[in-house]
């Protein structure tokens, strides 16, 4: 008997306001597991601790990694998801009794999140390319936006004319994750590279025939249309091959924002606010960031601080 994921996956978009990558991602997972059961002849809600640790064991010798067994970090996921499923299904009185209960998998490193130097995003921000001026200037507000606002990119590509309030330097996330709105401050740089590509914009629009009214959103595609998140992150690609800088995709430009914010003294609350983290926990990451920093420093400055064999330390990484 199948899943009834159905209706799982209904109660996760409009009860738990689950977004669609997360939706394609339990997708992904639960149908894999659904084959699993059905290849296994036992109904679901008879499922036990042995069964899944079968499925398990199934999953290493199906998706062997280099090190001859399946990425931690994956397991967890696909574990989490199923748990997940088992909870709604006792919730909604489908099953008696979570059968992962028990089961044990590898807990995934956490690493620490990348983080790039400000003057590095800025060779990103400034660096000459051979396109219309239109482009430039969005591509250039585009990069000022992520990493003054700590934005995910896909809150900026999402961003309507009605949500940026440049006079008061504020930006306003609807349903950002988690489908929560927040206000979002940005500084002089990002306001003035807003506003010069704002100017382009109009003419864009004006050229393509398309009127202004008509089309709400505020970073455009050449036909006039909404920029994707695919779009974007070529868009980076692109410039980091003309700049020499590299490893800097959209989300370290919001690591590096949240990062250099806790450096200068921002409070991790005040933080977790800007980002949009429902958990301090999440936000938390970043200290080890700045943790390993400052041990570099105080080991390249302290006269006394070298260890007992006089080697530098080790910097701590999060587990």
């Amino acid at each position: 008997m199948a899943l009834p994921l159905q209706d799982f996956f209904w109660y996760l978009e409009t009860q738990r306001q689950a977004s669609p990558h997360t939706l394609r991602a339990y997708a992904n997972d639960l149908n894999e597991f659904d084959a699993f059961t059905i290849e296994l002849g036992t109904p679901w809600q008879l499922l036990t601790r042995d069964h899944l640790k079968r499925w398990v064991h199934t999953l290493h010798t199906r998706n062997t990694g280099t090190a001859g067994r399946l990425n931690p970090t994956t397991l967890a996921r696909k574990m989490s998801a199923l748990r997940s499923f088992f909870r709604w299904a006792i919730t909604a009185g489908l099953l008696a009794k979570d059968p992962s209960e028990g089961v044990k998998t590898p807990r995934p490193k956490r690493r620490a999140p990348e983080v790039a130097e400000t003057a590095s995003i800025v060779r990103l921000i400034e660096v000459e390319e051979p396109r219309e001026a239109v482009f430039v200037a969005r591509n250039a507000a585009l990069i000022e936006l992520l990493y003054a606002g700590g934005l995910r990119v896909s809150e900026v590509v999402g961003f309507d004319l009605r949500d940026l309030d440049l006079a008061q330097g504020l930006l306003h996330v609807r349903r950002g994750k988690g489908k929560k709105d927040r206000m979002v401050p940005i500084g002089g740089p990002a306001i003035a590279a807003t506003r010069d590509y704002l100017d382009s914009r109009l003419e864009l629009l004006l050229s393509l025939g398309i009127a202004a009214e008509s089309q709400p959103a505020v970073f455009l595609n050449p036909r006039g249309g909404r920029l994707t998140t695919r779009s974007v992150a070529r868009m980076l690609e692109d410039r980091q091959l003309r700049s020499g800088v590299f490893g800097v995709h959209p989300h370290v430009l919001r690591h590096s924002a949240a990062t250099h914010l806790l450096d200068s003294g921002a409070e991790l609350r005040h933080i977790q606010e800007f980002l949009g983290h429902a958990r301090l926990a999440t936000t938390q990451r970043y200290t080890q960031v700045s943790l390993d920093k400052l041990m570099r420093t105080y080991d390249a400055s302290h006269p006394r601080a070298r260890t007992s064999g006089g080697a530098p330390r080790e910097p701590k990484s999060e587990t």
